[in-house]
């Protein structure tokens, strides 16, 4: 199959262009800085920056895992609201194109604050302009593959994590100051988390492409929310064990998520998909990446 990436050199993005070629696709990535020879130069905000070469390349699907604004001080931004004219074009391009499957991914944000593991049709009520944004895509996304005849997938991500994450995230942050021998400043962390490695997130991605019965939203997540408080003192452990993380000494947020988990099994019932990496093995790669990073910093200091 041949497929558009947008995102491709993303931190979710790379895992997919690495899993769908495994697998046997071709994958050509629309990218802002070109690092790869499959991928070409554009940015899915603009079409005219890739219309030519969308319609070269003659995809089979769209995979869209590109967004703007993904860090947390981005997220409750109006340019949030730039991402759904964009998705609509960039959907309207690919089917013009003769894309006949079109799979773009969501956010857990779209639940907005949640008490329990939630389903596909939980009620949707997104508490920033990002799910906000997330949300509207996707029903957007989704309306223009059923005008144009097109497979249309929306995959809703919860607590994906991975070694070289790039966006500002806690468990590299944590990683960093534990290996540097601080002490880290925390909440109480009492919530309860969903941690699914960026690994499984893409051979999700890719099942959902692979499978001709899946339509429509689908949650990806691990299915298990363990006290965020075990998942840091779990990281401690492997890192600096005498370590005593600060607990409660910063104060939640006022929308602060004390439950962040989904119900995979739509997905599991429908591509056959399972997750596969551990937790434990996940923070070890997370642990080993910060290791390496202060390593390689002392040695060229």
């Amino acid at each position: 199959m041949r497929v558009l990436l947008t995102g491709a050199s993303g931190f979710i993005g790379r895992e997919i262009a690495r899993d769908l070629r495994a697998r046997g696709h071709v994958v050509a990535g629309l990218v802002r800085r070109c690092e790869d020879p499959h991928d070409f130069t554009a940015d899915f905000l603009q079409p005219d920056s890739y219309r030519d070469a969308l319609i070269a390349f003659h995809p089979d699907a769209l995979i869209h895992a590109g967004w703007f604004g993904v860090a947390p001080r981005e997220r409750d931004l109006r340019t949030q609201l730039d991402n759904v004219a964009a998705i609509g074009e960039l959907v309207a391009q690919a089917a013009s194109a003769g894309a006949r499957i079109v799979l773009g991914l969501g956010t857990q944000a779209e639940y907005g604050l949640t008490t329990g593991f939630v389903t596909e049709d939980a009620p949707t009520r997104p508490v920033t302009l990002y799910g906000v944004s997330k949300l509207a895509a996707g029903a957007a996304l989704l309306r223009l593959a059923q005008q144009n005849g097109m497979r249309g997938v929306w995959g809703r991500i919860f607590g994906v994590y991975g070694p070289r994450e790039t966006a500002p995230s806690m468990l590299p942050w944590l990683a960093r100051e534990l290996v540097a021998g601080r002490q880290p400043q925390l909440t109480a962390c009492t919530q309860n988390w969903d941690f699914l490695h960026v690994r499984d997130v893409a051979s999700a991605v890719a099942d959902l492409l692979e499978c001709e019965s899946a339509q429509g939203v689908f949650n990806i997540a691990s299915g298990a929310a363990p006290p965020l408080r075990d998942t840091v003192l779990a990281l401690r452990d492997v890192l600096h064990s005498s370590i005593e993380p600060v607990f409660g000494a910063v104060p939640f947020g006022p929308e602060q998520i004390m439950f962040l988990g989904g119900d995979p099994a739509r997905l599991m019932r429908t591509t056959g998909w399972r997750p596969i990496v551990p937790l434990a093995a996940g923070l070890l790669e997370v642990a080993q990446e910060a290791q390496e990073a202060i390593d390689q910093a002392a040695r060229l200091a």
